[in-house]
């Protein structure tokens, strides 16, 4: 994984749920309270949604590319999806 200034989660969707896993060493930020943690994708933060939304627009063919301040799809239904903090919830 390439160096990024923002907190990283990976997130996996499997039927209607979203299984989130903060890849970090510290948890500097986490909404969920926990590194890792599954809810109904409807409850999703919304710039966690978004993200994941211009993610979806991406390849999941390797190699897969980066996009700035956004994320990185894994796989077709895993994204990496970068987040810097509340002043960055409205950026997307």
């Amino acid at each position: 994984m390439e160096e990024h200034n923002e907190s990283c989660y990976r997130v996996e969707f499997v039927g209607d749920t979203a299984t989130i896993l903060y890849l970090g060493s510290t948890v500097i930020f986490s909404e969920f309270g926990t590194r890792e943690t599954s809810i109904p994708i409807v409850d999703m933060p919304e710039w966690m949604t978004r993200r994941v939304a211009v993610l979806c627009t991406m390849s999941e063919q390797p190699p897969t590319e980066y996009v700035t301040n956004v994320g990185r799809r894994i796989a077709q239904y895993v994204y990496w999806v970068f987040y810097k903090g509340e002043e960055d919830g409205d950026n997307t």
